[in-house]
């Protein structure tokens, strides 16, 4: 399919991940797809001190403003999932109706993930920001995985870009099962710079922005792994152009190919 703000809403492509449906061998694959988590609108109006509340039950140091509070598609209206980037975890948790006492049910902890990440990245880690996407990829029947996203940003003089790739890793696993992944891309610099050109110019900017989706297809053998299925979708919005002028690019590859996709002409 990211601080945790930034993450809080996932790309409006992205957060529709397709599904195939297979007939094999005389049956019906009913294809999975993935969870996504819904952001709670106003986490204040449900507990003022959530952020504090909350962080006192996940691993330590913990940041308050590094806290985003969700609920998972289906769930009962007591129930929560709390993803915090500092540290990188999600907690699910269920809030007492008559005591109002948060309660810590399951936590997913990726720390041990992140502290291998750093060490085999080095000094260049240090220029990502790590957060999770909200949502629960399927990895095989019963088995799910988040996205751990390693975002890079760059500023420009009137715009800027963001790039974000993908290493999904299971609720309770320290190994990630598909690595640098393209997840999301935006790009966005400045092509106006008189009064004359911003009053004349249909469009000021040159515009480009990506998102994966994932097809999911039946395991080679009973209660083996999906398999993954990539699309990436890219639109590209030039300079002086209309709203209309802009195009949408599908590309299918795999995770041998990653360096197919356009990525708003960001690191590969």
């Amino acid at each position: 399919m990211a601080t945790i703000a930034a993450m809080n809403k996932l790309p409006a492509i992205c957060t529709a991940t397709l599904a195939l449906a297979a007939s094999l061998a005389g049956h019906a694959f009913a294809a999975p797809s993935a969870r996504l988590l819904d952001a709670v609108k106003k986490p204040q109006l449900v507990d003022p001190e959530w952020r504090t509340r909350l962080c006192a039950l996940l691993p330590q140091p913990c940041d308050p403003q590094a806290l985003g509070l969700y609920r998972l598609r289906g769930a009962a209206a007591s129930e929560f999932a709390v993803l915090s980037a500092e540290p990188l975890a999600m907690g699910r948790v269920r809030r007492d109706k008559d005591t109002k006492a948060w309660q810590l049910e399951r936590l997913h902890d990726f720390s041990a993930y992140v502290a291998g990440m750093k060490k085999d990245a080095g000094a260049g880690m240090s220029e990502t920001r790590l957060s999770l996407a909200p949502a629960l990829y399927p990895v095989a029947e019963g088995q799910w995985a988040m996205a751990v996203l390693q975002t890079v940003s760059e500023m420009y003089s009137g715009g800027g870009a963001s790039f974000s790739k993908a290493d999904f890793v299971p609720l309770d696993g320290t190994s990630a099962v598909h690595e640098g992944i393209p997840f999301s891309c935006s790009k966005m610099v400045r092509a106006c710079f008189s009064e004359k050109e911003y009053k004349n110019s249909k469009h000021c900017h040159d515009e480009s922005s990506g998102s994966l989706r994932i097809a999911y297809e039946e395991p080679g053998k009973p209660g083996g792994p999906y398999s993954w299925q990539y699309t990436w979708l890219q639109s590209e919005w030039p300079s002086n152009t209309p709203a209309s002028g802009a195009t949408t690019t599908r590309l299918h590859f795999t995770a041998r190919t990653t360096e197919r996709v356009g990525f708003c002409g960001g690191p590969q």
